[in-house]
């Protein structure tokens, strides 16, 4: 079983809901440590004792209220193990704890109420899983807190007055996930615009607009490079605008990746397998207490990675060590640190498709259109360290400090340019580029009550910067062709000049934010998020020679958010939002007249209203939302401009968890009516927007002990490829199966997967610049011991 190393929840207390009510299934069972720990808990009304029990020993309690209702405990100090503590607050009440299934429950002593536990109770504190207990494949990877809710942390998902999904760890191992492509392709509502096969940063696109925005244990940063998932508990997406809870970004969302943080018990696992083609790995994952106490634990991941994809020439090496550490310095104050070393190459990276003529289909993914000699390398550095400091019940202090060490010593990428007489091709060799990412916050969350109000203020500072090395070397193959789109066409590997530049400061770009919210709490029914972002974007841009290319980019705004949530029953949720974002304005391509131009910053508007469900099992969700942005384009004058407003309305649909004892599912549909109003496209859709994406995840377990069939749906609607709404790319459906196989060798569990991705090997177009992934086949094997 594995536990986190004191990670403080906001309120220890968890709830369990009796019949008539969804289940609230706890998340890991363990018999209580028998390590003595500093317990200080005054004299106060049981509910309240048990809430600090559970905060100071970090351990997950589960309590039905009407057994504590009216009922008060001693006070209980001193060096004593959770369960000497335990008992002293409960002796005289009628009431003893024990390990049940999945956690420390508090029941009612034979002959002493023990009827009152059938009785409905309504949910009026619930503590946050720790993400390592979340979202099993056991709860049919149905999460219930959000770990990371911008600058307002860890919350209830239901709680959550925004679209949020979680992808959580068992997923992402039973799935055989790699990259956050293959996260987008069963996340419901995202699909993948750029693959990470390009060499580019990942972009999303999520309710029809793209984004390579994201956030690391909810710290910011704005691009993702050769992104891995080995060493990641859970992969967050936020739908829609972030701008009161991440600071300036792209109206899609925000994805929050969160890392892997230690256990209590130790933890030893070892899978080996094969990503596809011969992408073959072993990964390391190991974690577990430094001290007997468990005051420190440490979690280190270790991936090595080698061999050719499904696709053609295409491989893939890659090295990574990931370590963490916790560290209870007081029962008041946690240190955690984590450093990441990452070192991915990639031989031939998908080369960039552009038609000046309509698409037709799809060329042969399986088959390599770049050259064998393109490379693209990063090696990345991170170091991350958070405080948090529980002050009282009420004040919580939280900071933290991440930098990204970015070295990329080559980049080569191909364009290919279709006419009629077929595609001729271009490959670009550029120097070494560097990147420095830095991210920080200083935040204090407040609980205090006004009357029959019961409030959680968060406020305080929260900032991102890049600085950015470019490179003046950039040779090139020129333009070659046209040739056959029947097959790809080898060329010699030409001998590019020695490289006899350095890199140099060529931007420098940050995102500073004060922020202020209130979740408001007017009944068990009624509650209200309010709050403000004021966001300064600032840029810098400068030649080889050190002078600034145009003037300093430094535009502020207020991002407000107001929302408004009401629960008719426990187990429904219902709320209506209204957010605004600033986003920072784009930058003319080098193509058009003004390149290099940046346009004024954009002003995101989103309305949103939606309903989140519990029902047997399921999570159920929907939303209707309506966004815009400011629409830009490069007109008939090659003139990159922006004119006109971008609208997207449309709803959503999710449904996750266990719709039988042994039918897992994972779905849902987004459907859009996106278009271009007032410019020189209005009336037109946007570009590479589809108007239906629906998908379906779906396990089942077999009548044979352990054997569990998998498989998934994924359609994509047709979409424009062009601003004049002329050329239009085909609909298309991929189907995934495989089936994973559960057992013990040696007494140990042992878990052997196998997965088919595109099974009919069907080709066809992502979007307007690149095809979609060819016919894969993953398989794994993972000892735990």
């Amino acid at each position: 079983m594995n536990r986190p190393v004191f990670r403080p929840a906001p309120l220890a207390l968890a709830i369990a809901l009796a019949i008539g009510c969804p289940s609230l299934r706890a998340q890991s069972a363990s018999a209580l440590p028998n390590a003595p720990v500093p317990i200080n808990i005054a004299a106060q009304p049981l509910g309240q004792a048990l809430n600090d029990w559970a905060r100071q020993t970090r351990i997950e309690l589960i309590v039905p209220p009407v057994l504590v209702a009216g009922k008060t405990a001693p006070a209980v100090a001193g060096s004593l193990t959770p369960r000497q503590a335990l008992d002293r607050l409960l002796a005289g009440s009628g009431l003893f704890a024990a390990p049940e299934a999945d956690a420390i429950v508090v029941k009612a002593a034979p002959g002493a109420g023990a009827e009152a536990v059938l009785q409905p109770v309504t949910v009026t504190a619930a503590a946050q899983p720790s993400p390592q207990r979340d979202g099993r494949a056991a709860d049919g990877y149905r999460a219930r807190a959000v770990s990371s809710v911008g600058v307002l942390d860890s919350m209830n998902l239901r709680d959550v007055p925004f679209s949020i999904s979680v992808m959580p760890r068992e997923l992402i191992e039973n799935i055989q996930a790699q990259s956050p492509d293959d996260i987008y392709k069963i996340n419901p509502s995202t699909r993948t615009i750029v693959a990470q096969g390009t060499g580019w940063s990942p972009v999303v696109g999520i309710r029809g607009f793209s984004t390579y925005d994201t956030a690391e244990d909810g710290l910011r940063r704005p691009y993702n490079h050769a992104a891995v998932l080995e060493d990641k508990e859970r992969v967050e997406v936020l739908n829609g605008l972030s701008g009161f809870l991440y600071g300036a970004a792209a109206p899609a969302g925000i994805v929050n990746y969160v890392y892997k943080r230690p256990t209590r018990e130790r933890l030893s696992s070892v899978t080996v397998g094969n990503y596809g083609g011969g992408q073959y790995y072993v990964h390391g994952d190991f974690g577990g207490r430094l001290d007997e106490a468990g005051h420190a634990g440490y979690r280190l991941n270790v991936v090595r990675q080698d061999g050719k994809t499904a696709i053609d020439d295409q491989k893939i090496d890659r090295m990574l060590v990931s370590g963490a550490v916790d560290w209870s310095l007081t029962d008041k104050l946690l240190l955690e640190l984590t450093a990441v070393y990452n070192n991915y190459k990639t031989q031939s990276p998908l080369a960039y498709w552009n038609y000046g003529i309509p698409h037709g289909r799809a060329p042969d993914a399986s088959k390599n259109w770049s050259q064998p000699w393109i490379r693209d390398e990063f090696d990345n550095t991170k170091l991350m360290g958070r405080l948090t400091y529980q002050l009282n019940d009420q004040v919580t202090l939280r900071g933290a400090y991440s930098r990204s060490l970015v070295d990329r010593p080559v980049q080569d990428h191909t364009m290919n340019s279709v006419s009629a007489a077929g595609y001729e091709q271009i490959a670009i060799h550029s120097g070494r580029t560097k990147n420095n990412f830095d991210a920080a916050q200083a935040l204090v969350d407040v609980k205090f009550g006004t009357g029959t109000l019961a409030h959680t203020v968060t406020a305080g500072y929260f900032m991102y910067s890049s600085k950015d090395w470019g490179t003046t070397y950039n040779p090139n193959t020129g333009w070659s062709g046209p040739y056959s789109l029947s097959t790809p066409t080898r060329l010699q590997e030409p001998v590019f000049p020695r490289d006899a530049s350095s890199p140099y400061v060529a931007s420098k770009a940050s995102n500073k934010n004060f922020v202020i919210g209130d979740n408001i709490k007017f009944s068990e029914r009624w509650s209200a998020l309010l709050g403000i972002t004021r966001s300064q974007i600032t840029t810098q841009d400068f030649d080889p020679t050190g002078l600034k290319l145009q003037s300093d980019y430094d535009k502020s705004r207020n991002s407000p958010a107001l929302s408004l949530l009401f629960k008719p029953v426990p187990w429904l949720t219902t709320y209506a939002s209204y957010i605004e974002g600033l986003e920072m304005g784009g930058r003319a391509p080098d193509t058009a007249s003004n390149s290099g131009s940046v346009m004024p910053p954009m002003v995101s508007k989103q309305k949103e209203v939606g309903i989140k469900a519990d029902v047997r099992g399921m999570l159920l969700t929907a939303a209707v939302f309506d966004i815009e942005k400011a629409y830009e384009y490069t007109d008939a004058n090659n003139i990159y401009t922006q004119s006109g407003r971008q609208n997207h309305k449309g709803v959503e649909f999710t449904a996750t968890g266990k719709l039988t004892r042994r039918l897992t599912l994972l779905g849902g549909a987004t459907l859009l009516d996106a278009a271009i109003n007032g410019g020189d496209y209005s009336g037109k859709a946007p570009v590479n927007v589809a108007k239906i994406v629906a998908k379906l995840y779906a396990e089942y377990a077999l009548a044979v002990p352990g054997l569990t069939a998998t498989g998934g749906i994924f359609h994509t609607g047709r979409q424009w490829a062009d601003e004049d709404n002329t050329d239009r790319l085909p609909a298309s459906t991929t189907v995934d199966l495989g089936v994973r196989y559960t057992t013990q060798a040696s007494g140990r569990p042992l878990t052997l997967r196998l997965s088919v991705s595109n099974v009919a090997n069907k080709n066809y177009w992502a979007n307007s610049h690149y095809v979609g992934a060819p016919r894969s086949v993953a398989f794994s094997a993972q000892y735990q011991f």
